[in-house]
């Protein structure tokens, strides 16, 4: 049987050091960020809503955009450094900045949310845990989703030559949400060039109906 603990510690180590250099993923200074992050608000159609759980907020580029739309936004990251940084980044007193693994939350203490966003961060929760527990965390979320309420999700999808973004994984990853109950509203390919490389981004809004 694998050792729970002893994935947590790898991911939060791993999450650790990507910070330490920095802004590993250039979210702060990246013209390619800057228009996804503008693709995905374009995506949820002006709305505004009540509660906003980030799952992944790194260091809170994305949180400042969904603070505007929002009356609270709940931002999780496993990593220390990237939580100071996004308190630091982040104004406004409806953002809440947390160092959280989202596989030890219990969703259901805070629940309803009526927006909930996971930006490039479910291949990495694949990468570290097993099927059922990926599986069982999407069903949580469906609960803990206020009806009519979304669930965005963006992932790269190619352009980038790594084994977890294999565009036939990030689809599955999709589906999976589909699986467990969310009805899909809009998807589409993000696309643009970043450092050189032509990056493709799969952008998916999701709607709990039921």
């Amino acid at each position: 049987m694998t050792d729970r603990s002893a994935i947590d510690a790898k991911a939060e180590a791993f999450f650790e050091d990507l910070w330490k250099t920095g802004d590993p993923w250039e979210l702060e200074t990246s013209p390619f960020e800057r228009a996804k992050y503008g693709r995905q608000m374009e995506m949820l159609g002006g709305r505004r809503y009540h509660r906003v759980l980030e799952i992944g907020c790194g260091n809170g580029c994305f949180t400042t955009r969904l603070a505007e739309i929002a009356d609270f936004v709940l931002a999780l990251d496993i990593s220390h450094l990237a939580v100071e940084r996004a308190r630091a980044a982040t104004l406004g007193k409806g953002v809440e900045c947390r160092v959280a693994n989202i596989m030890h939350c219990d969703l259901r203490t805070e629940l309803p949310w009526d927006l909930v966003v996971m930006s490039e961060t479910i291949y990495y929760l694949g990468w570290l845990y097993s099927f059922f527990d990926v599986a069982w965390l999407a069903s949580e979320l469906l609960v803990a989703t206020e009806r009519d309420g979304h669930l965005l999700m963006a992932n790269t999808c190619g352009g980038v030559e790594d084994y977890l973004l294999r565009p036939w994984m990030i689809r599955t990853y999709h589906d999976l949400f589909r699986n467990v109950g969310y009805g899909l509203s809009v998807e589409e390919i993000f696309w643009g060039i970043k450092n050189g490389a032509e990056i493709k981004v799969l952008i998916s809004l999701f709607a709990k109906t039921t």
